[in-house]
């Protein structure tokens, strides 16, 4: 199996969104998936933070502050699982997994993965390739 056939067999039934943020310049940048899992407009370029903040239950908002400043600092990775409002502003559970990346004559940046996380139920879905 490809490297693009696991990317798309991941993203082919739940929202699975990457990211990356620039330490220098604090942006952060988002696929369309993260803009749907918390209820936003996509857009090119980066991501509100403000309106981002505003989709994160505050409880968990400083776990989430901690995670960025020890993987910046300790140069490592980390995950969490928080609650997060999607477009009907109900709360969801989400997952994020991020690692500090070197970049040079930079601070570097962050990158990961965010995906939502669902109820088991049994189901069956079926795609035709179409997007």
């Amino acid at each position: 199996m490809t490297e693009s056939e696991v990317v798309e067999l991941a993203q082919a039934f739940r929202l699975y969104g990457f990211f990356r943020i620039d330490l220098d310049s604090g942006h952060f940048f988002a696929t369309s998936d993260v803009f749907r899992m918390f209820g936003m407009e996509s857009t090119k370029g980066p991501l509100n933070m403000v309106e981002f903040r505003s989709r994160i239950h505050p409880e968990d908002m400083p776990m989430l502050m901690e995670s960025f400043e020890r993987t910046c600092a300790e140069k490592q990775s980390y995950h969490n699982i928080y609650r997060a409002l999607n477009a009907e502003n109900q709360y969801k559970f989400v997952r994020t997994v991020g690692k500090f990346r070197a970049k040079p004559n930079s601070a570097g940046e962050i990158v990961g993965i965010t995906y939502e996380f669902f109820e088991r139920l049994r189901t069956a879905a079926f795609s035709d390739g179409e997007q």
